[in-house]
């Protein structure tokens, strides 16, 4: 045998290289999930091809599962309040060696934690998620980051400041409950008595949405209804998120991008807590080096279970787009359901998708069978 001829040959054989990066199915599988049921699909018919699982995530459910694939760390469980004020048990992740404590407030303040006629804006509140962080500056946090999606709340961090110390009282001078209807009463915020100490700590939100605290494009008109506002409460709301602005020291909180999270927990965290707003898939993206692992792909996938208008606009598939972009990657979505086709950027028509959600496949389907689906979306594939 020629050694030579044989090295030369080897040479001209290209493996194909797939990053598989996607977010979470929501309701149906993990982001880890989704990779394991794509990779076995696109064995079948690639069987020669490398393929790297890179689960994402956008701040949301599931986040901390993508820090704790980085930096390790450990859960620690806190009996905290739900957002309706019930005892419950709430993980967050602490990186001991880092003094860094990784929060994600749907874990104790998330619309997943109540049942569909349980979901009241007006009533729930942020105050779990501030027991949370308390928690984490005993063990001696430093930084503390707080992924901010899924939430059931439109309280504008009351309830989170009030698990801190904040007081706030009504004209009468008599304390409020933490809860979104009562922002409109707000006349005093008396200072958490551990004020100094909350400002030695390096706070920051991570969020997947750029919305402003209120208005047409704030927390209470966008968001309320899904969390069980009609729309006379969606009003009181939105006037319980001006109401809070008039404490704030100048109006570029309320007006920041991200202010509007997580029913306004995003301006309530600069407020309170000195915190700086970062959007979540680009922080993510950062976190897991996403641009040294795609430079060496082929070909990247990645997708979520719903895609539709806000998936286009910063959400973690648009930053995932835009890198792909930059450095010259293709790239392919996968996606349970896709709505809005009509509203698809003109610089992103060009970018397959392929949905599990196809009649004749029912939604039910979509979901609880989702994993064999994209075994079968991933052998198809046109890579």
């Amino acid at each position: 045998m020629d050694l030579g001829k044989l090295l030369v040959n080897s040479t001209q054989i290209h493996v194909m290289r797939v990053l598989l990066c996607p977010d979470k199915f929501k309701d149906s599988l993990t982001a880890a999930e989704v990779c394991q049921a794509l990779a076995q699909g696109i064995k079948k018919s690639h069987p020669e091809a490398i393929i790297q699982s890179l689960p994402l995530a956008d701040g949301g459910e599931g986040t901390l599962d993508v820090i704790r694939e980085i930096f390790g760390g450990e859960w620690v469980k806190v009996m905290v309040k739900d957002p309706l004020f019930r005892d419950i048990e709430a993980p967050y992740l602490w990186v001991k060696d880092r003094q860094h404590a990784f929060i994600e407030m749907s874990r104790a303040s998330g619309i997943e934690l109540l049942k569909k006629e349980e979901r009241n804006p007006g009533v729930t509140s942020t105050f779990g998620t501030g027991e949370l962080i308390l928690h984490a500056l005993k063990l001696g946090a430093k930084q503390i980051t707080l992924t901010v999606g899924g939430s059931a709340t439109n309280d504008a961090g009351m309830g989170m400041a009030a698990a801190l110390g904040f007081l706030f009282l009504d004209e009468q001078g008599k304390e409020l409950a933490p809860k979104g209807e009562n922002l409109v009463h707000i006349r005093q915020i008396i200072p958490s008595p551990i004020e100094n100490k909350l400002r030695q700590i390096q706070f920051q939100v991570a969020t997947d949405v750029r919305n402003v605290l209120h208005g047409a494009q704030g927390a209470a008109h966008v968001f309320a209804k899904q969390k069980g506002a009609d729309e006379e409460m969606i009003r009181q709301l939105n006037n319980g998120l001006i109401n809070m602005s008039t404490f704030f020291p100048n109006n570029e909180i309320a007006q920041s991008p991200g202010a509007g999270a997580a029913g306004g927990l995003g301006a309530g965290a600069m407020f309170f807590l000195q915190a700086s707003i970062h959007l979540a898939s680009a922080w993510i993206l950062d976190l897991v080096a996403f641009d040294q692992h795609a430079s060496q792909a082929d070909v990247i996938i990645s997708g979520e279970g719903k895609i539709d208008v806000q998936s286009w606009e910063g959400k973690l598939i648009s930053t995932v787009i835009q890198h792909s972009q930059t450095l010259q990657k293709p790239i392919i979505l996968v996606c349970g359901g896709l709505q809005d086709r009509d509203k698809i950027p003109e610089s992103m028509q060009h970018i397959p998708v392929y949905p599990i959600l196809v009649p004749p496949i029912s939604l039910e389907e979509a979901i609880t069978q989702a994993s064999t689906h994209l075994v079968r979306i991933g052998e198809n594939l046109k890579l």
